[in-house]
């Protein structure tokens, strides 16, 4: 397995891991506040944080 197919599990993982946790949030803001579509929010939120997160710290994801 070469580096640069763990650099891309790698980020998918921190998308995944970002869209859960955007999802929890955005199910506690909707039930708090009665916002629409907040979990479909915090769930595509969480996942471009996550992916962008991990894509700009990563030396492997500079090179392409």
């Amino acid at each position: 397995m070469s580096a640069r197919s763990n650099s891309d599990r790698s980020q998918i993982w921190f998308a995944v891991v970002g869209a859960v946790l955007g999802l929890a949030l955005g199910i506690l803001v909707s039930v708090t506040t009665d916002v629409p579509f907040a979990p479909e929010a915090g769930l595509l939120l969480g996942a471009l944080v996550g992916w962008f997160s991990h894509a700009g710290h990563h030396p492997l994801s500079k090179q392409r």
